[in-house]
C-alpha cells in the first residue's frame, strides 16, 4: 500500500512540473520545441477547436472563445486571425478564425531559473514597455518576465518565427 501511494506521489509531482514547461517534442536526441497549449497550436487550430476544448458550443460566438478561462494550469485567453487582421497581416483566407496566440496566466509564481530554457530562446523587448522583457524562440514559445522579480507573467504561444515571415506581421518580440 505504502509503495502504491509512493508511486502515485511521484508520478504527481512529475506531472505538475511538466505543465509549467513547454511541450517538446523528441527528434533523435534532440528536443524540438512546441507552440502548442493543450492541443491548441497556432495557425492551425479553429475557434471549434477552442471551443470543444474548453466544452462550449461549437456555435459560440468569437468574444465568448476569447476567454480569459480558468484552467488547471493558471488563466488562458486565446487570439485569432480574425478577417480583417487577416487582411492587414497579408495572410490566405484559409488562416481566417485560425487561433493567432495562446496567452496563459501561470496559477502559481513560475520563476526565469525555474525555466529549463536551451540557446533559441533570446532576450527581447518592446519599444515603450519597460517593466517587462520576453525570452522568444523561433518556434513560437515566449515567456513575458516581470523585470523587477524576475517572475514569469505570462507563457505566449505564438506563430513561429517562419509562419510569421510568411504574414506582414511587424513585431519583433511577440504578436
Amino acid at each position: 500500500m505504502y509503495r502504491l501511494f509512493f508511486c502515485v506521489f511521484l508520478l504527481c509531482t512529475w506531472a505538475q512540473a511538466q505543465t509549467a514547461r513547454p511541450r517538446t517534442k523528441s527528434v533523435g536526441a534532440i528536443p524540438t520545441l512546441k507552440n502548442s497549449w493543450q492541443g491548441i497550436t497556432p495557425l492551425h487550430s479553429t475557434t471549434a477547436d477552442v471551443a470543444r476544448m474548453m466544452g462550449l458550443e461549437n456555435d459560440a460566438s468569437e468574444g465568448s472563445l476569447l476567454g480569459p478561462f480558468k484552467v488547471e494550469d493558471g488563466e488562458v485567453t486565446f487570439s485569432y486571425l480574425t478577417p480583417s487582421l487577416a487582411k492587414i497581416y497579408r495572410a490566405p483566407a484559409s488562416l481566417t478564425n485560425k487561433v493567432f496566440t495562446i496567452y496563459v496566466k501561470p496559477a502559481s509564481n513560475l520563476y526565469r531559473t525555474d525555466l529549463k530554457l536551451d540557446r533559441s530562446f533570446k532576450p527581447c523587448t518592446e519599444e515603450g514597455i519597460k517593466g517587462y522583457y520576453y525570452l522568444v524562440s523561433e518556434a513560437g514559445v515566449a515567456y513575458q518576465i516581470k523585470r523587477s522579480t524576475e517572475t514569469v507573467e505570462t507563457i505566449i504561444y505564438q506563430p513561429s518565427r517562419l509562419e510569421v515571415r510568411r504574414l506582414a506581421v511587424n513585431t519583433e518580440c511577440v504578436y
